[in-house]
This record gives structure tokens, sequence and C-alpha cells, in this order.
């Protein structure tokens, strides 16, 4: 469906549901669906430049990068209804920061075949006080003020992963790699009080190239019925 002045917006859900992320309930803060909301436009003769990713839940934080006149700092979407970034100048940023005592953030992730995984930033608050990110195939990395580092299930560059991260009202923090909880990689307590807040600002500025195919953004940590159900539709996809 056109928009007009060169933009366009992709919509609708193109895989089957027996369960959404809406099942969540209150817990659901932001959600970028794959395929959906998805606005392009014609920029410097690629007209599949991403404008915006609307957000699918009730909050309505919607994320567009910081240009959009300069097609080298705008991701791009592909045939396949994913979204790709291909440096650290690529990024989506939320029309509204959001701060998080609790959290659950999960992403349908995948990282080109020809690269490695090396410090790649998924989210942080386009400083260096918090993000989430995974510093190497076996490696995931959380800072909120103090940085914890995750020991994870090797991901396979050129395959498609859910990758999780966690933070529940004891503070305890974990990550999880195709639903498979992490392990502490160097004696971190793991943990930081909720009261330390994590602010995020922007998603997608990773080291490599990285297709990107959904995010859900939760304000509270997951009971495990809930993050089999998460895991499960996000496999899916």
């Amino acid at each position: 469906m056109s928009l007009g002045l060169g933009n366009s917006i992709i919509s609708g859900n193109q895989y089957p549901v027996d369960w959404s992320p809406t099942e969540l309930g209150s817990k659901l803060l932001h959600w970028y669906r794959f395929n959906t909301n998805i606005t392009v436009a014609t920029v410097e003769s690629d007209d599949n430049a991403v404008t915006q990713w609307s957000d699918s839940a009730a909050a309505e934080n919607h994320v567009a990068p910081t240009s959009t006149s300069e097609k080298a700092k705008m991701p791009q979407l592909q045939s396949d209804g994913s979204i790709k970034f291909q440096s650290t100048l690529d990024d989506l940023v939320f029309s509204s920061p959001v701060t998080l005592g609790t959290f659950a953030i999960y992403f349908r992730i995948k990282w080109d075949a020809s690269e490695t995984i090396s410090s790649e930033d998924l989210m942080d608050d386009a400083g260096s006080s918090h993000f989430l990110k995974l510093a190497s195939p076996t490696e995931a990395r959380v800072k909120i003020g103090t940085r914890h580092d995750f020991t994870i299930n090797e991901i396979v560059e050129g395959q498609k992963f859910v990758v999780g991260f966690e933070r529940a009202s004891n503070g305890d923090i974990k990550v999880y790699k195709d639903n498979v909880v992490g392990s502490a990689a160097d004696g971190d307590s793991l943990n930081v009080a909720t009261s330390t807040t994590i602010g995020l600002r922007r998603m997608g500025i990773p080291a490599n190239t990285s297709n990107w195919y959904e995010v859900v953004m939760c304000n509270d940590s997951l009971t495990i019925s809930e993050r089999n159900q998460l895991y499960a539709y996000l496999n899916n996809i």
C-alpha cells in the first residue's frame, strides 16, 4: 500500500499464529513484529530503506533511524521480511527512551554467514553505560552501570536463533540462547538491584551484518511457561 512521497508500508503477519505475545498481557511493553508495519522509502536509489518499524503493542513506541536521508545510516528491508543492519551506523531509535527495572527482551535474529559475531550491540543507551550485547558466538554481555558476562550456547553465523535477556524482581539477570540459560563467564554476580534501572535508547547497532526478524520487550521477567511459549513462537518465524 502506497503512502505517497515514495514511502510504502508492509503490514500483516505471514506465519501461522497459535500463540502470540499478546498472551503475555500487561507484561508486553513493545513489540516489533516480523514483516509487519515496516515503512520504507527510496533513499539514494535504495527503495527498501527502512524509515520506521512501528510498535504493535499498545504503548506504540515506534523506532526509526537516526537519519532518514542517508542510506548508509538506514537498515534495509529484505525480501524474506527481515530487516538488515550492516554496520554500527545503522540503528533504530525509540521514539521514547525505555527505562526498566525488571524486563524480558527477546530477539529473533541471524548473523551473516560470512562474518563472525564480535562486540555486537543489540540495544544500548546511545552511550556506554547500559547495553545488551553479544560479545562473541559464545558470550553475551549486559551492562547496567557495571558489566556482567555470560557464557551461552554457541551461535552459528548464518542460522536464525533466539536470544533473550531478563532481570527478575530480585535483581538476577539471565541470558537465554534458544531457551537455554547461560552461566557466569568470569565470576560476575549476575545481579543488579532493580532500583538501578536500565536505560535503552536504540536497537540495531551491530559491528557486523545481521538480519532481524522480531523483537519482543516486556516490563517483567517471564514465567517458565511464558518463556517456553515465547520461544516456540519466535522460533517459528
